[in-house]
């Protein structure tokens, strides 16, 4: 995670593309690398709006999972162990399972926005619930729970675990 900007404001207000304003607090903004860089370029230190080009929607379910994290201690990105998995997940518990209720459109326009405003917390509280989702599950299970559509016969089914048998 980026260091903390030392004239971060106590709260914020956030204008987004749908002409809605949200308010956060500094620690929330401390979060996006893009937010706080938006912020700092301002002209103005004493204005509270900045405006950024995501939806209010958006936005809102980002910091509510955010603010269902220890905000105090600093993101330290995850590495790929188990371990680090599991301490990930029991440290960020009420995130977690606040992301299981995120489903459909939101889930899709929350792990974008992750990404889009770099927030390196959210990603990996993301990339932790989609592995745990995931593991165990063979390919009709995960289209059913991601609702994808199987639109391969069985011979080209076949014949792509044939060419991917290596990975497999």
């Amino acid at each position: 995670m980026a260091a903390i900007v030392a004239n971060l404001p106590e709260t914020l207000k956030i204008r987004t593309v749908d002409a809605q304003v949200l308010e956060v607090t500094g620690k929330l903004i401390n979060e996006s690398a893009v937010i706080k860089q938006i912020y700092e370029s301002k002209k103005d230190s004493n204005d509270t709006e900045i405006t950024v080009s995501v939806k209010y929607s958006d936005l809102k379910t980002a910091v509510d999972v955010l603010e269902l994290c220890d905000l105090e201690t600093p993101h330290v990105v995850l590495k790929k162990s188990k371990i680090d998995q599991r301490l990930f997940i029991e440290a960020n518990q009420p995130a977690m399972e606040f992301l299981n209720s995120v489903w459909g459109e939101d889930f899709l326009a929350s792990v974008h926005l992750a990404g889009e405003l770099e927030i390196s917390r959210l990603v990996d509280l993301w990339m932790v619930f989609l592995v745990n989702l995931a593991e165990g599950k063979d390919v009709k299970e995960l289209r059913q729970i991601f609702k994808l559509r199987d639109d391969f016969t069985e011979e080209e089914e076949k014949e792509i675990r044939k060419r991917h048998e290596c990975t497999n």
